[in-house]
């Protein structure tokens, strides 16, 4: 994509790596925030953020060349982060089981998420391959639905 759109080499790629390494370097931040605010509210943040990420891609095809790069750029960070976020809670909350079972329930956790992540990107890269404009129309609700839900906890307390 970066070669035929942006005419940009696979060294510019890579520096993609750089920006999700700010994803780790939150991970810190992520653990406090969920240590005073609660794991729960911190995996509220963090979806919201990934939804947020991804649904700002769909500016792209309005955006002239060097703003897309730029809007590809803060999407990424935008869902590392989430995702990072959503994960140091999901951790808290594990740690926070019996001692015992902790390294085993981390590794079970893990091993979960990378195997849904895994699936996820096939199957949506399969859906997307045949059925672009349909995944387009029917991810819409998919994109508002968590955003609702997340203003209308909000709207409560």
């Amino acid at each position: 994509m970066l070669s035929e759109r942006f005419h940009l080499d696979s060294a510019v790629a890579g520096a993609f790596g750089l920006a999700g390494a700010s994803g780790a370097m939150a991970a810190p931040l992520a653990g406090s925030f969920a240590d005073r605010i609660g794991p729960a509210r911190v995996t509220q943040a963090g979806a919201a953020l990934v939804t947020v990420s991804f649904a700002l891609m769909f500016l792209l095809p309005l955006l002239p060349l060097p703003a897309q790069l730029a809007l590809i750029v803060v999407s990424t960070i935008g869902f590392d982060l989430g995702v990072q976020a959503t994960l140091v809670a999901h951790q808290t909350l594990v740690y926070g089981l019996a001692l015992e079972a902790r390294s085993h329930l981390n590794a079970l956790l893990f091993t979960v998420v990378f195997i849904g992540m895994a699936n996820g990107a096939a199957l949506g890269s399969l859906a997307l391959a045949h059925w672009a404009g349909t995944v387009w129309w029917r991810s819409q609700p998919l994109l508002v639905q968590p955003a609702l839900r997340f203003a209308s906890r909000h709207l409560k307390n």
